[in-house]
């Protein structure tokens, strides 16, 4: 049995899968509109998949979601299918999140930022271990009034 990984581009055939990953991954997930719009409309904006292909059978385990403004690159978003997690595909999201960066921005980018449930402790481990640091709580961030800690990696 040969597993493959295949890192690439959302496209609108994913976007199915990719909500029903948002709808198990947040508290309060997108809608198909939204997704739509980041995919289709968004102009500073970049979602990459990652899919899983075992015995000709493909299936997204992930996506990442970020924007780029300048000299910085928000991630709105990274979430990896349940039956994915702690098998490494966030780390691959992220990691091609940067090389797409330094590829295409060549050093224009400085920083990546972005904003995480302060209850979300899996979440901040996972992004301080790639060199993230917090920066600031953000209070009533979210919608249900949940706080958000904002944090910062340097690129450059």
């Amino acid at each position: 049995m040969s597993v493959e990984i295949n890192l690439r581009l959302m496209e609108s055939k994913d976007l199915n899968r990719v909500l029903e990953i948002e709808n198990e991954s947040f508290l309060s997930p997108w809608k198909r509109q939204d997704l739509l719009y980041e995919l289709n409309e968004n102009p500073i904006n970049v979602i990459y998949v990652l899919e899983v292909i075992e015995n000709s059978t493909k299936e997204i385990a992930g996506f990442i979601d970020f924007m780029i403004t300048f000299s910085s690159s928000t991630i709105s978003q990274i979430a990896v299918a349940k039956k994915y997690r702690n098998m490494q595909v966030g780390s691959k999201l992220l990691n091609r999140m940067i090389e797409h960066l330094k590829s295409e921005y060549d050093e224009e980018v400085e920083t990546i930022t972005l904003e995480v449930r302060t209850h979300n402790k899996t979440a901040i481990a996972f992004y301080e271990k790639y060199g993230f640091e917090a920066v600031m709580i953000k209070p009533d961030y979210y919608s249900n009034g949940d706080d958000a800690l904002y944090m910062i990696r340097r690129l450059i």
